[in-house]
């Protein structure tokens, strides 16, 4: 009788869980080899064709400075950039998608491992582990060696495709132009007399609304209701103007005010400065630089058409604290004397940095949203020390900051996609936040009667109650700014655009007022002082017209030269900086 052969191993049956751990294994990990794949592919064939930079793009603009009058030329180019942009859009959402399904179907692959591990194990074989007495062991650590190994594999696939995916390089194309569209609609009743500003919070002192402190005036709303300027002047003859200074350096920062003296901030890859000039004269004062602030060699990338010194300086009529795009901070007294400096991490910004300072209280506000990370800062403005700081969970952003009042409290508002964020501007507490925004925001937010207001081409306009961040109302349907910023009254909300076109709004509904073309557009924001709107586009001519309900224009003097600035009024001067001149304009 032949007895059975009791050495062979007898076939068991695998639990469940084990077979659905191992077919979980197998399709996460080729889940993410396809991820994996599809990620490497798309990032080759977009180091070949960058959407920011196509050379299309560069052929019309130049065809255009040709042919300025081509309506259908500048109709595709204006179609051509909105391509591209849309496309530098779904760049950064097929990276920020994959990552997080590799992130996924890491997860999934760990869990199917740890899950197939509970199973019968096979009998492991001593002879393929001759250091070790225990051979059991030895397969559990192998088995946790593998699970732990492809979670490193992971994480370094996740960390690359996030480095390699962030965009690097801007849209580098010549301003857009007006659409083909009818030159104006006009809605409503007529157009009133006086503007309806809201009144002056009381913690501002007096003197700072007879000045402009900073981008866009008090609070940077674009108010300036102790003013009242010019209508009528011409750079080239001199007409109107009271004196024009040369330049050192190039900046796309806008000029400010108070008492007697002008502030700008100049810049290129050799230095960066400050410039203090006469109010009456236009005799440069002093300049300060950042000498042993900056590192010449860490400078950051930027465009043209942003430089290293877009945002604009604040003061208190103390201090003036001034930013550029190294991250380089300055705090100086009014004889140009460094009371301070702050260097912040080098700004990833694939354009430039250009969110513009703000100063109440004793307090620098400093909006910091670029690829390396987002956040809020308060500095000392005697001493440059931080007195808080927020991170936010914000992508990269142009916009400035904005101050506006509660009953209880001074908030700070910042734009920033995906959302508008309010903060207690004394302590830095997060007050609310409202995902309510998309794309690339150049656009600062605008305020007036409780109702803030933001806006952002390819996206939306939307008003928000201050108090509590809640929608009052949205609307597509109109053209949106894209780095210029809205002006709000009690009644009205002003929307400018690159390209031409300017809207009027029901502050309240959101409904269209009116609606006018301008042959051209510009970077500037306009301001409202007395009953007019001035913007000044980038031909150096200043469009002035009525803030009523119907439009009407009221002058166009020109510059003589380019700008992309915004005016500073002050009492009955307004102050421009030219693409080469600073501008002292009206009565002596």
């Amino acid at each position: 009788m032949t007895l059975p052969d009791t050495t062979k191993s007898i076939p068991q049956t695998l639990p469940a869980r084990v077979l659905m751990g191992r077919r979980l294994t197998v399709i996460a990990g080729l889940f993410i080899l396809l991820v994996a794949a599809f990620m490497a592919t798309n990032w080759l064939l977009l180091t070949t064709v960058d959407p920011l930079d196509l050379p299309a793009l560069q052929t019309l603009a130049s065809r255009l400075e040709q042919a300025p009058d081509d309506a259908e030329l500048r109709q595709q180019l204006r179609e051509l950039d909105l391509l591209a942009r849309r496309a530098f859009f779904i760049r950064q959402w097929q990276w920020e998608t994959g990552w997080l399904l590799l992130l996924a179907g890491g997860l999934v692959l760990i869990l199917g491992l740890q899950l197939a591990c509970y199973g019968p194990a096979a009998t492991p074989d001593p002879r393929r582990c001759p250091g070790l007495d225990d051979p059991w062991r030895a397969a559990t650590l192998a088995r946790r060696a593998l699970a732990v190994c492809g979670a490193l594999a992971i994480v370094g696939a996740l960390v690359i495709a996030w480095h390699y995916g962030r965009p690097t390089r801007a849209l580098d194309v010549a301003e857009l132009t007006a659409p083909a569209r009818p030159t104006e609609q006009a809605t409503g009743a007529a157009a009133m007399d006086a503007p309806d500003f809201a009144p002056a919070p009381a913690d501002w002192p007096a003197e700072a609304f007879r000045n402009w402190p900073g981008f866009r005036g008090v609070g940077g709303l674009g108010l300036a209701p102790d003013a009242d300027p010019p209508l009528d002047w011409n750079g080239s003859t001199g007409a109107g103007i009271i004196w024009q200074t040369p330049l050192q350096r190039p900046g796309y920062n806008s000029p400010i005010v108070w008492s007697n003296r002008v502030f700008l901030t100049g810049a290129d890859q050799e230095n960066r400065e400050v410039y203090c000039f006469d109010a009456d004269t236009g005799a440069l004062l002093w300049t300060a630089d950042t000498e042993g602030v900056d590192d010449d060699s860490d400078l950051p990338e930027v465009t043209e058409d942003t430089g290293y010194a877009a945002p604009s300086a604040a003061t208190d009529g103390q201090r003036v604290a001034a930013i550029f795009g190294t991250g380089a901070v300055l705090g100086l007294d009014f004889d140009g004397r460094r009371l301070w400096s702050r260097k912040l991490p080098t700004p990833d910004n694939h354009y430039g940095h250009s969110s513009s300072l703000l100063l109440y209280q004793g307090l620098v506000f400093i909006q910091y949203d670029h690829f390396g990370g987002a956040e809020v800062i308060a500095l000392d403005a005697e001493t440059g020390q931080t007195r808080w700081e927020q991170v936010r969970a914000a992508e990269i952003s142009w916009a400035s900051p904005i101050l506006a009042r509660t009953d209880a409290r001074m908030v700070l508002v910042l734009s920033a996609a995906p959302m508008v964020a309010a903060y207690d501007a004394l302590t830095g507490a997060e007050l609310w936040s409202n995902e309510c925004l998309s794309g690339e925001i150049g656009s600062s937010p605008a305020y007036a009667a409780g109702r803030l207001f933001a806006a952002n081409q390819y996206a939306q306009a939307v008003a928000l109650d201050l108090l509590t961040g809640d929608e009052l109302w949205t609307t597509s349907r109109l053209e949106m700014p894209d780095a210029g910023s809205p002006v709000a009254t009690d009644r009205r909300l002003f929307l400018p655009t690159s390209y031409g076109s300017f809207s009027c709004i029901d502050a309240a509904t959101g409904q269209l007022i009116w609606e006018h073309e301008f042959d051209r557009g510009g970077y500037g924001s306009p301001i409202l002082a007395a009953d007019r709107l001035y913007w000044t586009t980038e031909d150096g001519v200043t469009r002035i017209f009525r803030a009523g309900d119907e439009f009407e224009l009221l002058a166009e003097p020109e510059l003589g030269e380019e700008c992309f600035t915004t005016p500073a009024p002050v009492g009955r001067r307004l102050y421009i900086r030219g693409a080469e001149h600073l501008f002292c304009i009206g009565a002596e």
